[in-house]
């Protein structure tokens, strides 16, 4: 039998999957500085929770069936400078969506916890995203995978103070909403077999958490 799946790029996967880490990482140090804040340390946070991170991408490494080689992207833009305040809010602003207008009040506390939450919320959606993504491509087994991509949500949920079933059952519920009509909706220009697994994947994550 034929493999319908359509070709793979590692190198365009694997940076699906890591933008939002990458930006989780911003997120995080963002989240774990002093207040007012006046400065983040990406690197310092990274250094942190660097078995977390390995952890991680050793889960993406096997979620979607990547080389080493492609994954040492993670680790290409090398450590990040400490940003101030200003900076800071640009990189945010960006991974939340421009909630706010620009640029952003980081003098405010609320426009910094807005900021923050949305972030998260859109770069977990999108790592979630991602994952399924490349699972689908990889053709492994659902359920087997499935397990892989909760344990990876969950731990890039806990690098936001986001712990556990709840943060993988919030984050499965912003994605079935904001991504899955895109793709199983009949006029969809999703080709046939991205839907198939896209459900799958749905259906799977929904065994894990209990259907709600």
């Amino acid at each position: 039998m034929t493999d319908a799946r359509p070709p793979r790029s590692e190198t365009s996967l694997a940076h699906g999957v890591l933008g939002p880490l990458w930006a989780v990482v911003d997120l995080g140090s963002a989240r774990a500085a002093a207040r007012p804040l006046t400065v983040t340390s990406p690197a310092a946070f990274a250094d942190a929770h660097r078995d977390t991170l390995a952890r991680v991408l050793e889960l993406v490494a096997r979620i979607g069936d990547f080389t080493p080689g492609t994954l040492a992207v993670f680790d290409e833009p090398g450590p990040q400078p400490d940003r101030d305040a200003a900076e800071t809010g640009l990189y945010l602003l960006l991974y939340a969506g421009a909630i706010e207008a620009f640029p952003p009040d980081m003098a405010d506390p609320a426009v910094v916890d807005r900021l923050l939450g949305m972030g998260g919320d859109l770069q977990l959606t999108a790592f979630l995203d991602a994952l399924v993504g490349a699972a689908g491509t990889g053709g492994g087994d659902v359920a087997a995978t499935t397990a892989l991509i909760a344990e990876a949500v969950r731990a890039v949920a806990g690098l936001l103070g986001r712990e556990g079933d709840a943060a993988l059952r919030d984050t499965f519920r912003m994605w079935r909403v904001a991504h899955l009509p895109g793709v199983l909706r009949p006029d969809s220009p999703a080709p046939e077999e991205a839907r198939v697994w896209t459900r799958a994947y749905a259906h799977a994550l929904e065994d894990v958490l209990g259907r709600s």
